[in-house]
């Protein structure tokens, strides 16, 4: 069956194509969403949970309304179509996405690092805070690899000094207490109607470790002012620990835009990892 027969089959004749990306495709008929996962790495059960347990704690995220399988056995999830606008944040809307974050990192979980594909309890993959971080990011030190040899270094070999003088506390904000986090929170992955957060999206890649990974995440995609007001609402703060998350992000960041052949995605890990640098003096 094609794609979209198989979307078609679950959302009628109107159905259209959203995206497709990496791990699914999405569709929808206006009314609803349909994610049809290619395989395992769409985390669709997991991502159920999560926002099923966000929405009954008030957070603005879409309405899960079914979880299956398609004739073909690819997995489906089905949600609420959420419509936004084009007027971006307000200062209450960073603060929105505060208190949903807020809300994401109090959820009960066990284990580190992705979320095993089920529902029901939220349980990382991991069995230790390095290891978790690794099913998500490669980043040094945790990557085992030298650090010469990172593309972010390659490209700014001025920051192997200072960079090797802070591996013991990368080393320590891996350990520091987890909370389950979203930890890609680029523009995509909201939805604003009058300035305020009408949905969090996406929590494909949610992943239990330290609640600083997610104030890196707010600061690398839209800088430290907009991570300042969202922690003020979170009851969190943008620490010394959000800037050597930070730091593990640039280097994550880094190597992905060399993997790709993405110069300029390179060039903004690269001020970024100054940016946390100059918060760390």
């Amino acid at each position: 069956m094609q794609p979209e027969a198989e979307a078609r089959s679950i959302l009628g004749p109107t159905a259209r194509l959203l995206a497709a990306g990496a791990t699914c495709e999405v569709h929808t008929d206006g009314k609803r969403v349909l994610r049809v996962a290619h395989g395992p790495e769409a985390r669709l059960s997991s991502q159920a949970g999560v926002m099923r347990a966000l929405s009954a704690a008030g957070v603005p995220v879409p309405e899960v309304l079914e979880v299956g399988l398609l004739p073909t056995g690819r997995v489906f999830s089905l949600e609420s179509f959420v419509a936004g606008d084009d007027a971006g944040p307000s200062r209450e809307g960073w603060a929105d996405l505060g208190r949903a974050l807020g809300a994401l990192h109090t959820l009960p979980h066990a284990g580190f690092g992705l979320l095993e594909d089920r529902s029901g309890a939220l349980h990382g993959i991991a069995s230790t805070p390095a290891d978790g971080l690794c099913t998500r990011l490669k980043a040094w030190p945790l990557n085992g690899g030298r650090l010469s040899a990172q593309p972010l270094i390659h490209h700014v070999p001025d920051l192997a000094f200072p960079l090797a003088a802070l591996e013991p506390e990368l080393w320590q904000v891996a350990e520091t207490p987890s909370a389950l986090c979203h930890t890609d929170l680029h523009a995509g992955q909201f939805l604003w109607q009058g300035g305020r957060l009408a949905a969090l999206l996406d929590f494909g890649d949610a992943a239990i470790g330290p609640p600083a990974w997610d104030v890196a995440s707010v600061a690398y995609f839209h800088g430290w002012n907009a991570a300042e007001l969202v922690v003020g609402a979170a009851s969190e703060s943008c620490d010394q620990n959000a800037a050597l998350f930070g730091l593990l992000l640039a280097f994550h960041r880094a190597g992905r835009a060399a993997e790709q052949g993405r110069p300029q995605r390179l060039a903004e890990s690269v001020a970024f990892a100054r940016s946390c640098l100059n918060r760390l003096e």
